[in-house]
Formats: C-alpha cells, sequence, structure tokens
C-alpha cells in the first residue's frame, strides 16, 4: 500500500505546530488530528527534526559585552510592571469584594512636590477623600493650599512643621474645610499618614 501523502494544509499546519506558532482552538484542533491521523504525527515528526536541526546550522556568534546588562534592566523593568499591574487588580477585585489590601511592597508612590511623596492607600468618592501615606524629604516644603474637605494626618516618623506647629511622631493634625495650610515642611524628614481631599486648591507655587 503507497503511504498517503500530506496534503497542504497538513504540512502547514505540522509545521506551525512543530515550530509553537499554533494557539487556541487551532492547537487544539491540530492536537486532535494527531491522535487520530498518521499522516499528521509524521509530518509533525519531520517537521520537529528540522525544527531541531536549526540552531546547529549557523555560525555561532559571541554576543555584546553589554548585552547581558541590557537584557537583565529589561527584564527587571518587565517585572516591575507586571508587579504593578498585578497590584492594581488585586486591589481592584478586593474592593469589589469589600476588602481592600495594600501591601509594603506595592510600588505605589507618586511625586506630588519637590522631596513630597505620596503612596495612596483608598479613595472614598462619595466623601471625595483619600487615604494615603505621605513622605517628605528632609528640607522639603508643600504649598500653601486650602481645605476643600477635612484633612488629617497622624505622623508616624520624623517631624514636620503644619499649621504653625512643630508637629513629632505621634502627633494627630486635622484641618476642617476651608482651613488654610500656609506652610508644610520637614526638617529632618517625615512619614505620614493622611486623609486628605485631592481637590484642595493650591494657594502659592513650592517654594525651593
Amino acid at each position: 500500500m503507497t503511504p498517503q501523502e500530506p496534503s497542504d494544509k497538513i504540512l502547514e499546519q505540522a509545521a506551525l505546530y512543530a515550530l509553537g506558532a499554533l494557539e487556541g482552538q487551532e492547537k487544539d484542533e491540530c492536537e486532535k488530528s494527531l491522535s487520530e491521523e498518521s499522516v499528521m504525527r509524521q509530518a509533525v515528526k519531520d517537521f520537529q527534526e528540522v525544527a531541531g536541526l536549526l540552531g546547529t546550522s549557523v555560525t555561532p556568534v559571541a554576543p555584546p559585552s553589554v548585552l547581558r546588562a541590557t537584557l537583565l534592566k529589561r527584564i527587571a523593568a518587565e517585572q516591575k510592571d507586571v508587579q504593578s499591574a498585578t497590584s492594581a487588580v488585586s486591589a481592584e477585585q478586593s474592593e469589589n469584594s469589600g476588602l481592600t489590601f495594600v501591601r509594603s511592597t506595592d510600588d505605589l508612590w507618586q511625586d506630588v512636590a519637590p522631596g513630597v511623596r505620596v503612596k495612596p492607600l483608598s479613595f472614598n468618592k462619595a466623601q471625595g477623600r483619600m487615604t494615603a501615606l505621605a513622605r517628605m524629604a528632609p528640607h522639603s516644603n508643600y504649598a500653601a493650599h486650602r481645605h476643600t474637605e477635612p484633612e488629617e494626618f497622624y505622623v508616624l516618623e520624623g517631624s514636620c512643621f503644619c499649621g504653625g506647629q512643630l508637629l513629632h511622631v505621634g502627633d494627630y493634625h486635622r484641618a476642617e474645610a476651608g482651613t488654610i495650610h500656609y506652610e508644610t515642611s520637614s526638617q529632618d524628614g517625615c512619614l505620614m499618614l493622611i486623609i486628605f481631599s485631592p481637590n484642595n486648591e493650591i494657594l502659592q507655587a513650592v517654594s525651593s
């Protein structure tokens, strides 16, 4: 009996499968054919043997010395993007279930002024107020602003000058809606847990 010759379609699918280029339904259909048709199995086997020889058919070339550093830098950047995306998805799913978790390793910090960074933790849409961590670098300050909603903060590390008072670790401060902070600064740096409105009215530029 003369062996059956594979059709052009079988050869095309077998070649793509051997190269790992099939996905989804096409891959499922090809694997079904592999289990049922000896012609498809033989065609895939032949292409896999050819694919395995491709790497030995060219002359090896030494990569540039900077390639390793470039690849590691790109991998690190991609991992950071994946972690950020995963954190965002996890946070969204948690909020939908009524539970919110923000990890210490979640890189959510945002620069809001020179030497001043904020890490959002949650946002109350009904009240228009955000809960966040705020970190001020040594010798940094924040612009004078009027509060559109009540603002509260608790000093976790260091110290800061706000509302005419020097606040230390463990100190709490609340400013009612309509009040003004003319100067918020930190000589030694500080970390605060703060509840505020992102819509506060800035009254002057941050001084350098």
